[in-house]
């Protein structure tokens, strides 16, 4: 089978293995790869369930974020509403759609207001940034003032994780595809402290940040 996998923490980029390769695209580039029959199972974006394809189906696993996540933050060089431009990683976009109603409702900020562009780094000038990944557990905020967390804004304001993906497979693999994921998440569980030690490490990440974010993932999307 051909599957898709988003890494432990740092979920951009997203890589799909074709041809025996790891090939990084964005999470929201999965649906061109699924038109085009490339992939048998992979997460899928969240906000992209109403067009999942006919002959695919959704799994009982997906990634949520719970409220002790640290890997999604806004960083902003001024009060949010005095914010006029935001950027976000490119590929990436569809996280505005979770969280435009917490960013209006708990910060003020409304995205129909507000220039967007898509950068692959945060650039000068820009007035805010939607950062993920490592960038964010290892607090590399640049010269921007302020930060919010916002998987625990998201928690807070909703009640419940934020779903990012879930997992889909082609019609009639279901079970072999639930028993690869069952298995990984598994193995993860049980080696969970030994490879943030290890990630840490490699990444220049502080082990008891990456720990607690850790503790934080999710691997079933509550409704």
């Amino acid at each position: 089978m051909t599957f898709g996998e988003i890494r432990e923490f740092d979920f951009y980029p997203f890589y799909v293995r074709i041809g025996g390769g790891r090939v990084p695209i964005p999470l929201s580039g999965v649906a061109t790869l699924i038109m085009s029959g490339r992939i048998d199972a992979t997460p899928y974006p969240y906000t992209m369930l109403d067009a999942l394809p006919r002959e695919y189906v959704r799994l009982p696993y997906g990634l949520s974020l719970g409220p002790g996540a640290m890997d999604l933050v806004l960083v902003s060089s001024k009060p949010p509403p005095e914010i006029r431009t935001l950027g976000v990683v490119k590929g990436y976009e569809f996280v505005l759609h979770l969280l435009e109603g917490v960013l209006k409702d708990r910060y003020g900020l409304s995205l129909r207001s507000i220039g967007i562009s898509t950068f692959s780094d945060v650039l000068p000038g820009t007035d805010a940034f939607l950062i993920y990944g490592d960038t964010a557990l290892r607090g590399d905020y640049g010269s921007y003032r302020y930060s919010y967390n916002l998987c625990e804004a998201y928690h807070e304001w909703r009640g419940k994780p934020l779903n990012v993906a879930v997992w889909i497979a082609r019609r009639g693999i279901e079970e072999e595809a639930e028993r690869h994921i069952g298995n990984s998440i598994a193995h993860w569980m049980l080696r969970r402290e030994e490879l943030v030690l290890e990630y840490a490490r490699k990444r220049r990440i502080p082990e008891d940040v990456l720990l607690t974010h850790a503790k934080a993932l999710l691997f079933k999307v509550e409704e």
